[in-house]
């Protein structure tokens, strides 16, 4: 009998196998840079390890407001909160294979520009339809899937702390099309 059953060195490899693929720390930790974008964020990716049991890469990017990692793939709500052109965002999901290029980016962000032109043109247009047919133009009154289910009243917060944060200034004001002419 010379050496141990050829049973157990079997059990120790499919053990040992076994316990490496739950050590997630033998996994790379710092990412390869892909690219950056023109509002200074930084996108990161890991290749695709299928032998610890990583079948698709990891892609991340930070942040230059809050310079944390978001990993869009994780997170439901990472990146609303910040700038990011859609290549970008498509490309942290997963719906291209590869990075988006400078020329990409800087003509989608080109295109949603020129939208944003439009919309502010037309809407001045039908303001000044509406007046010429002696319509006062006002905002648009909600419809019934839009309105609240709770009333809300001025002298409240919706969110605590919201006023102290905000000032008197409109919450809405960077969302809004810089081309609109203010009322």
């Amino acid at each position: 009998m010379s050496g141990a059953p050829k049973s157990r060195g079997m059990f120790q490899y499919v053990f040992k196998n076994f316990w490496n693929s739950l050590k997630v720390g033998k996994r790379q930790k710092v990412g390869n840079l892909v690219g950056r974008d023109p509002f200074g964020n930084v996108y990161y990716e890991l290749p695709a390890q299928p032998e610890l049991g990583k079948r698709r890469p990891t892609r991340w990017y930070n942040a230059e407001t809050t310079g944390r990692k978001d990993i869009v793939s994780r997170d439901t709500w990472a990146g609303f909160d910040s700038d990011l052109p859609s290549e970008w965002e498509s490309w942290l999901r997963y719906r291209r294979d590869n990075p988006p290029s400078d020329d990409e980016v800087l003509q989608g962000l080109a295109l949603a520009d020129m939208k944003k032109r439009n919309a502010a043109k037309l809407e001045v247009k039908r303001i000044d339809e509406m007046r010429a047919a002696g319509i006062e133009p006002e905002a648009p009154k909600p419809q019934d899937h839009e309105k609240n289910f709770y009333p809300k009243y001025d002298e409240f917060e919706v969110m605590p702390g919201e006023r102290e944060r905000l000032g008197e200034k409109d919450k809405w004001e960077e969302f809004k099309n810089p081309y609109t002419k203010p009322k």
